[in-house]
């Protein structure tokens, strides 16, 4: 496990549960201060956890009610997307970090994806970063085909920059 403060007020730990695929835990959490400056976020907390496929399945099976494996999943706070914090209260969480929540990758499906896709892991493991990310903060591309453009201009644009 490795969790540490970044700047920017970032705490980010990064928990690799599988042992089947070697991964970079500092690239992983200094592209996650990147992704979180880019959204115009400050003093958050993330979680990202690693896992392997038959773990994000039971999560995809508990949670979703789908019994396969996904490459992502985004476990948000009650109350994290940016336009939840009531305008009265603006400076609230400012004495605490914002707790976003948790980001699952499974590394299976991002080394079969990027094979599927003809790029490298690395690129896969950023666009499913970005991806689980963005819905910690509300966005949601299974909301409308509006929303779902949103989600893919702003993932554009981040993975444009990092």
């Amino acid at each position: 496990m490795m969790r540490q403060q970044a700047a920017g007020g970032f705490t980010i730990e990064v928990r690799n549960l599988q042992r089947k695929h070697k991964i970079d835990q500092g690239l992983i959490r200094d592209k996650s201060k990147a992704i979180l400056a880019l959204c115009g976020l400050k003093d958050v907390e993330l979680s990202i956890l690693i896992v392997n496929n038959q773990r994000i399945q039971d999560l995809n099976k508990t949670y979703r009610g789908i019994d396969k494996p996904t490459d992502v999943l985004s476990f948000p706070m009650m109350g994290t997307e940016l336009n939840s914090v009531p305008a009265s209260q603006p400076g609230k969480l400012s004495a605490q970090p914002l707790l976003l929540g948790d980001v699952v990758l499974s590394m299976e499906k991002i080394q079969s994806q990027a094979r599927e896709q003809g790029h490298s892991v690395d690129c896969e493991l950023m666009m499913l970063l970005t991806h689980g990310i963005l819905h910690l903060i509300g966005y949601d591309h299974e909301r409308s085909l509006q929303e779902e453009r949103r989600m893919r201009k702003k993932e554009g644009l981040i993975l444009a920059k990092i």
